[in-house]
């Protein structure tokens, strides 16, 4: 009985510093970077119609991945400490593309005016009313002068 005990500590333990190490390593993983990764390329346009058709297949396509975007500029947003830009298209009924810049770009984004056309590019989060894209880096744009 007193060998089983000494067992199961000793598993216990081993399994306690195992879920921590590996903890460790999760919480102190790199940053993924989009400036460094290809993106898929797509018009605002492909890439909201895509979603809207059908989400699935979409979600299988773009979910998580590296999404190089290009299209008209409707407005730029700056919330606390994010800066969001939001993409449209001429046929754009509602929706759009909506991007969270990367924080080494917020300076940069600010800068841009409405109506330009842009490529960016970010992780895909998903679709609600709008794509949505997270850590956008400009790729191209015009900005203010």
């Amino acid at each position: 009985m007193k060998k089983s005990y000494k067992v199961i500590v000793i598993i216990t333990l081993v399994a306690l510093v195992s879920g921590a190490y590996l903890g460790y390593r999760m919480w102190n993983k790199p940053h993924a970077d989009a400036t460094e990764m290809p993106g898929i390329k797509v018009s605002a346009q492909e890439l909201v119609t895509a979603f809207e058709t059908n989400e699935d297949s979409a979600n299988t396509k773009y979910l998580s991945q590296v999404v190089e975007v290009t299209g008209t500029i409707a407005n730029i947003n700056v919330q606390d400490t994010l800066v969001y830009v939001n993409l449209t298209y001429p046929e754009a009924m509602m929706g759009g593309v909506q991007v969270t810049v990367d924080d080494r770009f917020e300076e940069q984004a600010k800068q841009l005016k409405e109506g330009s056309d842009i490529t960016i590019k970010g992780f895909c989060n998903g679709y609600l009313m709008d794509v949505i894209l997270k850590d956008g880096v400009l790729v191209e744009g015009e900005s203010k002068e």
